[in-house]
């Protein structure tokens, strides 16, 4: 019930935002570059999160490999702590990933809940965002730098 209350409201967010008018298209995420600028903001993260390899990312986030372009994914085995950037071949897969990584949001929360109760704020700041072809999630420590990479 959850997810099915989530999807819908990720739905909503997408078409308010997409009827939007006013500034200028903001430019797809680059896995790679964007990834480096983020890892490499002071207190963003409070650890040295791990590279995870395409494949096994595609598989922890349910996404279908074949629409991948790029990649570029990092995690913690210690906290909530994750930072993933997919470039896709079309913008539904896009889509179809903002909708994925809002459910490993979820499923996070579920599986830290008692665990390590102290990430949870983390998890509720998480920030999901799809450009044109690109996705990106973020559950960080300190969401200040990387609201200013987005420019929000």
């Amino acid at each position: 019930m959850r997810k099915i209350l989530c999807a819908a409201c990720l739905s909503a967010l997408f078409l308010t935002l997409s009827a939007c008018g006013g500034g200028g298209e903001k430019a797809e995420f680059s896995p790679t570059d964007d990834a480096r600028t983020l890892l490499d903001s002071p207190g963003v993260f409070g650890e040295a999160l791990t590279e995870i390899d395409q494949s096994t990312a595609c598989a922890l986030y349910g996404i279908e490999e074949t629409t991948v372009t790029e990649s570029a994914v990092y995690g913690s085995t210690s906290s909530a702590e994750e930072l993933a950037i997919f470039t896709f071949s079309d913008e539904t897969s896009a889509q179809a990933a903002a909708q994925q990584f809002t459910y490993r949001v979820e499923d996070r929360r579920d599986e830290l809940e008692n665990y390590l109760p102290d990430e949870l704020p983390k998890l509720d700041s998480a920030i999901v965002e799809v450009r044109g072809n690109s996705a990106l999630l973020v559950i960080a420590a300190d969401y200040g730098p990387v609201d200013v990479f987005l420019g929000n």
